[in-house]
């Protein structure tokens, strides 16, 4: 891949990400007049929770692919 491509899919998670953060502010209005606190909110909603562990793990999961040799390189 050449530069401008991973230009264009970094702009693109970016984009996906932003709209998925105001939709997800937009949608859940108990966030906006929460006065509980970050930690509070965390343990009642366990949604944001659960988001960033799914994408913690599919970044894991790319690290290790990106670590295991091709199978181009075997032969």
């Amino acid at each position: 891949m050449n530069k401008r491509s991973w230009v264009i899919y970094l702009a693109l998670v970016i984009i996906l990400i932003s709209l998925g953060w105001f939709a997800f502010r937009w949608l859940n209005p108990t966030l906006i007049v929460n006065e509980d606190g970050f930690q509070e909110y965390l343990w009642t909603y366990r949604s944001l929770d659960i988001i960033t562990q799914v994408l913690l793990m599919f970044a894991g999961a790319l690290g290790i692919a990106a670590l295991l040799p091709n199978e181009e390189d075997d032969a």
